[in-house]
C-alpha cells in the first residue's frame, strides 16, 4: 500500500500519490477547490507551541520513541503489542488523547497528552461503559484514570500560567 508523500505523512496514498488530508498539495491543475475552499474558511487560531504542527507528524514521532530495543510497540495499559495496526485502519485508534480535544483544546498537539494504546483500549475510554471496564480487569484503569487526573492538573497550571481562558 503506497503512503502519502507528504512529509511526516503515514496515511494511505488517494488521487496523485496524496491522502485526502494532503490533497491540496497537488500540483497538476485539477486539484481539489472543497479542500481549498475548506482551508481558506478555517478561523486561524492561536496554538501553544508543543513543536508540532498537526497530530499526524506528532503520532508518528511518538510511536517511533515508543519503540523498545526490539523495535516493538506495546500497550502501556494492555500489554499488547501495537505493531500489527501499523498500516490498518486502525493505526490512529492506537493514539489515545488523555485529555479530550474538544474540552481541552491547549493540549492537543501536547505530546504528554497523548497515549499508545491497544484500539480496543481506546474505544473504551472514549465511549465504553463501567461494564465493558469490568470485562478486562487485567487491564490498567488505575494507571489511566491517575493519567487523567495528573493531565488535569497540569492543564489547569498550564492556563494560569498562559492567562489563557
Amino acid at each position: 500500500m503506497k503512503t502519502c508523500k507528504a512529509p511526516n505523512c503515514i496515511s494511505p496514498a488517494q488521487s496523485h500519490n496524496y491522502c485526502f488530508r494532503h490533497g491540496y498539495l497537488r500540483t497538476d491543475s485539477k486539484k481539489p477547490q472543497r479542500t481549498i475552499k475548506r482551508q481558506a474558511d478555517k478561523k486561524t487560531v492561536l496554538t501553544p507551541d508543543f513543536g508540532f504542527i498537526d497530530q499526524l507528524t506528532m503520532f508518528a514521532t511518538l510511536w517511533e520513541n515508543h519503540k523498545d530495543e526490539k523495535g516493538r510497540v506495546l500497550c502501556t495499559f494492555t500489554g499488547r503489542q501495537l505493531n500489527g495496526f501499523l498500516m490498518s485502519d486502525l493505526f490512529l485508534n492506537c493514539f489515545a488523547h488523555i485529555l479530550s480535544k474538544k474540552q481541552y483544546p491547549w493540549f492537543k498537539l501536547n505530546p504528554a497528552n497523548v497515549v499508545i494504546v491497544n484500539p480496543e483500549f481506546h474505544r473504551i475510554i472514549d465511549q465504553g461503559t463501567l461494564k465493558e471496564r469490568a470485562e478486562h480487569p487485567e487491564w490498567k484503569w488505575d494507571l489511566w484514570d491517575a493519567r487523567v487526573i495528573a493531565m488535569k492538573e497540569e492543564y489547569r497550571n498550564f492556563k494560569t500560567k498562559h492567562l489563557l481562558p
